[in-house]
């Protein structure tokens, strides 16, 4: 843990963050001069939106540029909004357009990354820092245009920290994370707090890439779902299997986001811990992310994009597959600054670039398969090996590569520690009959509602797989651990209805074996039966679904 403290001591780190879009978000797209105007609300005592006249705005944004993906400074400045001549953005406009072609213009909006950061002075002379990052999807003509916008925001669900000022500078003394259960339902108040002066000393944010995955000029697989069924001996004609679908564009899918995750700096640390004695369930679950929209996907039906795979046993071709897509990320360091001191830290994934098909001026991400037979099937061996290849890649390459039950060699990378954590049991399928679910339906949150959301990219586990950067960062002693906690945090895709959800991805689980074989199906449930991220309580299960045959239901 010395290194994770050095590591922040030495506030090298920034990670992307936020909101999903729609919960923190106000926005009023006008015509307004040649301006984008930044409103920052907070929520009062009669939950109704007091205006921020002391925040500190740090505006950030990132592009596809000729020299590589590039976070591109926009705006630092105080007061009761922030304003921004819309020419600061053409240049970041037009990088996407020379990347995706003009069908961009109408298809795709990446977001711009609004810092809001205020001071409220507490009775015992202590200060308390409020900020919180928003991720507000622009649509690009506006840039291209030089047309103005008022966008107003909702500081709802922030993270917090306490200061103690002296002659000495500012300590450090608490830093709570934005939405942990016992926050979730908590809005900061702000009809006595709020004061009309502009902040002193500003408080505004500075991401630093830890990582790009797979690095800043290019494009990888990054994992959407998993089937597997265990190998087996019956015999006889018929099989079993499980089937994964996904679509992310098409009549049923007019719109989708993908959503980029934030945590607090030293939450990550305290969780880390219990990630290192083996607890990973229970650190993911000490998490409170914030949550947003990295990219907004509008199709109109356009476009269809989508696709499927399958595992059945018994077999000798196929009972491991992969549906995947290919794209950018980067782990990142927001570090919040106030004049020469360091205040708070922010880790963040986020999906900066992804592959896209294009048909009649419509884009969406494409969808991949891959798939293949494996002699062993085995979550808990491939747990293992993993964790010996991030703890010692050396030994695992002496030994791991030559075990009976070798890693898979799967086109994106996969933490298998994950996936075989809390495997959980879905259903019993008789011999003849089929179950067909939306996968929201294994997403059972408080009260029996089902999850909002949809596809869990697994961008952690691909930037985790970079075992030598998260070494550099974390120490060889916690490597693994943190490779494991990056990875068990969830960057899903956010459908624009729950409708729509359950439309776009299905899983079916066959059974055509004779009388007398069953085929059991379990998922990967490693997130809490109640997540919370940006105030909103959900469940996640990372997709993967396993079968294996029983001679009883």
């Amino acid at each position: 843990m010395k290194a994770v403290g050095a590591l922040a001591a030495i506030l090298v780190i920034v990670v992307a963050t936020s909101l999903l879009t729609g919960l923190y978000l106000i926005p009023k797209l006008l015509r307004h001069g040649e301006e984008i105007i930044i409103k920052a609300y907070a929520v009062a005592n009669d939950s109704e939106p007091v205006q921020l006249t002391n925040a500190s705005f740090s505006v950030w944004a990132w592009a596809p540029t000729p020299d590589g993906t590039q976070f591109i400074a926009v705006y630092n400045g105080t007061g009761p909004q922030a304003n921004i001549s819309a020419g600061r953005l053409t240049g970041w406009a037009e990088d996407w357009v020379h990347r995706y072609g003009r069908a961009v213009v109408y298809s795709l909006e990446p977001s711009i990354i609004i810092w809001v950061s205020y001071a409220v002075d507490l009775p015992n002379g202590s200060v308390e820092v409020i900020a919180q990052p928003i991720y507000q999807p622009l649509n690009l003509s506006l840039a291209l245009s030089g047309r103005g916008a008022v966008i107003s925001v909702i500081v709802g669900h922030p993270f917090r920290t306490i200061l103690e000022t002296s002659g000495n500078g500012i300590k450090v003394t608490e830093n709570m994370g934005g939405t942990t259960p016992a926050q979730s339902a908590t809005t900061t108040t702000v009809s006595t707090t709020i004061t009309t002066e502009p902040a002193s000393p500003p408080y505004y944010l500075v991401p630093h890439v830890l990582a790009w995955y797979p690095n800043d000029t290019g494009m990888a697989p990054i994992s959407l779902a998993l089937a597997a069924a265990q190998p087996s001996t019956v015999s006889g004609s018929g099989s079993a299997n499980a089937v994964i679908e996904i679509l992310d564009a098409s009549e049923l899918v007019d719109q989708f986001s993908v959503n980029s995750i934030t945590l607090l700096g030293s939450e990550f640390e305290s969780a880390l811990g219990d990630a290192e004695s083996g607890k990973l369930f229970q650190a993911v679950s000490e998490l409170s992310p914030l949550m947003g929209a990295a990219f907004t996907f509008t199709t109109g039906g356009k476009v269809v994009e989508g696709n499927g795979t399958e595992a059945d046993t018994p077999t000798l071709t196929l009972n491991l597959g992969q549906l995947y897509i290919v794209g950018q990320g980067a782990l990142v360091n927001w570090t919040e600054e106030a004049g020469s001191s360091v205040v708070a830290w922010y880790l963040g994934l986020q999906l900066t670039e992804v592959q896209v098909v294009e048909d009649n001026g419509a884009e969406a991400p494409a969808v991949y398969v891959w798939q293949a037979y494996d002699r062993c099937v085995n979550l808990s061996m491939w747990a293992y090996e993993q964790e010996l290849l991030m703890q010692s890649p050396g030994r695992f390459l002496g030994t791991g590569m030559n075990s009976t039950c070798p890693l898979p060699n799967t086109p994106a990378p996969v933490i298998w520690q994950d996936y075989a954590t809390n495997l959980a049991y879905y259903a019993t399928v008789s011999p003849g009959s089929t179950l067909t679910k939306a996968f929201v339906d294994l997403s059972v949150g408080v009260n029996g509602a089902s999850s909002p959301l949809g596809v869990g990219l697994d961008l952690g586990s691909a930037i985790a797989s970079a075992s030598k950067t998260i070494s550099m960062i974390f120490g060889r002693a916690e490597a693994a651990a943190a490779a494991d906690l990056i990875a068990g945090v969830l960057n899903p895709f956010q459908y624009q209805s729950y409708s729509v959800a359950v439309s776009a991805n299905t899983i079916l689980i066959g059974n055509g074996l004779p009388k007398g074989y069953y085929a059991s199906a379990y998922y990967s449930n490693l997130t809490p039966v109640y997540y919370n991220a940006s105030g909103y309580g959900f469940t996640l299960p990372r997709e993967l679904v396993f079968i294996n045959l029983t001679s009883s239901p």
